[in-house]
This record gives structure tokens, sequence and C-alpha cells, in this order.
């Protein structure tokens, strides 16, 4: 169903989404805010890991959903890492703009979208989409307010993974489990669904907690061996003799004895009865270290790209290699973020677009994107393109605007123009000119090069300054102007009576300049 056919739809006064949460009320969806996690991490075994991940990929995501959710806050580096690649993303600034070519509806749609989503907390809500990296989606329920004449969002909230199953007929389509074979189908304008491809497949395989169980199990097995270990071969083991004839009473009392020195270091035990100490076993924990490191590396290798920017690399390591690790994170970011925004501007800027603005079509929606600054560097380019464009290379504007990362200016922005450059000496352009053109005319006329036409050219520059009584005209001005705006109207008064025969003079001037600049150089052996 197209947004047209929902919109028309509601209307009809056949939508509810606009009114209510589909969650809301007494519903049996309502009831799945009563459920409570079975915790399938408890016990895992990798029978029952497989386990889970076979219902899943058959539609029922509600074991696999839990169990991600344990992995997420059972293991620390889990947690943290996906965390760091979270807040990485939410705290980039975020910008709306409109379409090209925009019409005056798309412009006002625009504006509104951008003031609505500054009332939101777009960085909980990028947090909140964040937890697809690890499902493959995240369902964020919408509630909708009346402004005036106009519908807007509120802050959309995060929805249990849990809620949710496949269709049986389709492995790509989210329902919400309810008492049916299928599920409901979530209201139209009433989520935000977000698919974070992470890995290439259908729902119930993109998530990266499908990479992330299997280290995780591997790890609480060896984690387990190791605590075994220290405790069987940490401490000294304890021997405990009775005599010959001891009752079976006493036997217990020193069996008590015994497995209390080993928790208290301190016990008692019948007159006639001893305990020995003997030295702890040399037990070695090496391959239990071998096995956590792999895990450790394998998970920040999934969630982060690299071991580096995870804390979990080796001392040598160098710092070009850490460089590289921090590319490929900046690369999992861009893409993280990219997926972000397509998803927030058609489930949330399209829908106010369209309900508000009339704007059927997403293409013309308004632009959201998060700002990671990935831009050229500025000098490279001030180098480079003048090169290109002298080479006859058609260079579009809007491609040097997203190169450099500076915003296109519109019609109400004030432009920054070029002023006179200064030299460090204080001089500005028309002074190193002129300091270079007096250094010319005595090198040329102590040459022997000079011709007929450079003669010519001397008398010229010889000749006074052509924009002397200007100067002059506009100092008077400036000195007898009341203000800056007298000042103005007395300049465009002053206009007509310019003679413009001076400025063609001026410019002659520079072309002299310029020609007599390259034969003195070519005199100096330059």
């Amino acid at each position: 169903m197209n947004l047209k056919s929902i919109i028309k739809q509601i209307w009809d006064g056949d939508g509810k989404a606009l009114d209510e949460e589909q969650s809301a009320g007494e519903s049996r969806i309502g009831q799945l805010k009563k459920e409570f996690s079975q915790h399938p991490s408890k016990g895992l075994t990798p029978e029952k890991l497989h386990k889970i991940m076979e219902e899943a990929e058959q539609g029922n995501l509600l074991s696999q959903s839990e169990l991600f959710e344990d992995m997420e806050e059972k293991d620390p580096q889990i947690g943290s890492d996906l965390a760091k690649r979270r807040q990485m993303a939410a705290e980039l600034e975020w910008q709306i703009a409109a379409p090209e070519n925009a019409t005056p509806a798309e412009k006002k749609a625009t504006e509104f979208c951008s003031e609505v989503l500054g009332g939101l907390d777009i960085e909980d809500l990028i947090i909140d989409m964040g937890a697809g990296i690890g499902h493959g989606f995240a369902m964020l329920e919408v509630p909708w307010d009346r402004e005036g004449d106009k519908r807007a969002v509120k802050q959309p909230e995060l929805r249990p993974h849990s809620w949710f199953r496949l269709h049986p007929d389709d492995q790509n389509k989210l329902m919400i489990r309810d008492e049916s074979a299928t599920g409901a189908e979530p209201w139209a304008l009433g989520w935000v669904q977000h698919r974070h491809r992470a890995r290439p497949g259908y729902i119930a395989r993109t998530g990266l907690h499908r990479m992330l169980a299997w280290p995780y199990l591997f790890q609480n097995y060896a984690l387990g061996d190791l605590a075994q270990l220290l405790e069987i071969y940490g401490l000294p083991a304890r021997l405990g003799y009775y005599p010959r004839n001891a009752s079976e009473k006493e036997k217990a009392a020193l069996l008590r004895a015994v497995v209390s020195l080993g928790n208290s270091a301190a016990g008692i035990v019948p007159e006639g009865m001893k305990i020995d100490f003997l030295q702890a076993s040399q037990g070695r924990a090496d391959m239990y270290k071998v096995m956590l490191d792999w895990c450790e590396q394998a998970k920040a290798k999934v969630i982060l790209g690299g071991t580096l920017t995870s804390g979990t690399g080796e001392g040598t390591n160098t710092n070009a290699l850490g460089n590289v690790h921090e590319r490929g994170l900046a690369s999992l970011i861009g893409s993280d973020v990219r997926q972000y925004a397509a998803t927030i501007r058609r489930d949330l800027l399209w829908p106010m677009a369209a309900l508000n603005f009339g704007v059927e079509d997403l293409n013309r929606a308004p632009k959201f994107w998060l700002d990671t600054g990935e831009v050229e560097d500025y000098k490279v380019l001030a180098e480079a393109l003048p090169t290109f464009v002298g080479m006859g290379m058609k260079i579009p504007q809007w491609w040097v605007h997203e190169k450099s990362g500076i915003p296109k200016a519109t019609d109400e922005d004030d432009i920054l123009v070029a002023g006179p450059t200064v030299s460090p000496s204080g001089e500005n352009d028309f002074g190193a000119l002129t300091r270079k053109r007096q250094a010319a005319l005595a090198a040329l006329r102590a040459k022997p090069i000079v011709d007929d036409a450079t003669s010519d050219q001397l008398g010229i520059l010889a000749g006074e300054d052509p924009t002397e009584t200007w100067s002059n005209q506009i100092r008077t001005l400036a000195e007898t102007a009341d203000s800056l705006e007298d000042l103005r109207d007395k300049l465009v008064e002053m206009i007509p009576d310019l003679d413009a025969t001076q400025l063609a003079d001026l410019m002659a001037e520079a072309m002299s300049a310029a020609h007599l600049a390259g034969r003195y150089d070519i005199v100096e052996g330059l």
C-alpha cells in the first residue's frame, strides 16, 4: 500500500495511528507489555543455541530476541562495543534540507519537519534505532500530536524485539505477535520500521548477534572451565585422618572441619584426628586464556571492524595499523548513519510532508542526514580545482559543495566576498603590483632589450596613477559624510561624473605591468 492510499484511508476515517498507539489498551498486543523474558542464555549449550536460531529462521523470533538481549546485558564487551558504535552515530550533527528545485509546498514541508524534529531528542532516537545493529531490526512506535491544523510526530518509543515475529509467507515482513497464526500487521504511520542491514540476508539473519552468539557461548564455556581450574588448583588440598574405630558422627564432624578450612581457614576436629595440607597442584590457565582472547578479538572484529578500536589488540600493534582500524570503524559508522537517515526520511518526514503539505513522492520529501564530517582537504581542493578547470574539465558546483562540506547559499544568506589580499609587509595587491612595476622599470631601462613597444609601455607606466583622481574624490566624500548611508548616497550621485576612460587606463596599466614583469623575470634568468 503506497502512502497516497494510506493518507486517503486515514482521512476517510478508517485509520487509527493518528489518534492512538497500537499497543495501547487491553488488546492482545497490549498484553505484550506484561510479558517477562525467559532468559534463554541460562544453561545455553550448542544444541540449544542451534535450536533457537532455527526457530528464528522459521519466523519465531521470541527466543532469539531474548537471547540477544541477554548477550548485550551479560557480556561487557558486546554491550560496550555496540554502545560505542551507536553513540558515535548519535553524537553527529543532524540536518534537514529541501529536495532539489523544491516547490513552495516542499519548502514549507521542510521548515515544518525541521521545527518538529528540533523538538525531539534525536540522540535518543538514533540510539534506539541502533538496536537494529545486533537484532537486524528496530521497531519504534510513533505517537502523533496536532499542532493547529497540522499533524506532527512525537518522540518515537522503542518496543522490545520479542514483541515481533515474521510473517509465515514472507520472511522479510515483520508482524506483531498476537493469538493469530500470522500476527497483527503494524498500523500504517504508527511505526518507525528500521531494518538494519549489518550483513546480507532476510530479517532473522541480518543482525550482528547471529555472528556474536557463538563467541559468546564459547567464552562462557572457557570462563567456567577457568573458574573451576582456579577453584581446584588455586587452593591447597586438605586431607583429614580419623581413628579406625571412629563413628559415623565423628567422621562427619571431621569432614565438616576439612570443608570449613577451605572456606574460612578455621575449624575444629575431635581429639585423635588430624588434618594435613598438601601442596596445591600446578594447573595452567594458558589454554583457557587463548580461547578467551580469541573470543574477545572475534567480537571486536564483528562489531567495530577491528581489534585496536576496542582495546583488545596486542601492545605490539603500530600506529599505522591503528589508523587503518579507525578508518574501518568510520566506514561502518558511515553505513549506519545512511541507513538511519533513510528510515527517518521514509517513516517520519515523508508522512508529515504528505499529510500536511500533499507531498506524495518519497523522493520529494525533506532530506535528513547526519554529518559525518567526511570532506576533502580544503587546501588540496583549492590547489587542484583551478588546474582541472584550466584543462577544460566541467566540474559541477554541487560536487564542490559536497566534497568541501560547505553548504550552498540561499537567496536570504549573506555571502562572503573576496577582499584585497594583504602581503606580510602590510601591502595590498595594488601596492605589491606598484613595487614590482617600479623594479621592472628600473631593470628594463638598464637592459638593451627595450624596444619601441616597451618604451611606449614605460611611458604609460611612468605617468600619473589613473585612479588618483577617483581616490581623492572618494576620500573627500568620506571625510564630509555624516553617516555610512550618507556616504552611500553621495557615491551613487558621483558615478555619472566619473571618467570611464580612467578605468580603461588602469586596466591597460595592469596588463602592461604583467607583461613587463614577465620580461623582467627573463632578464634575471628566473
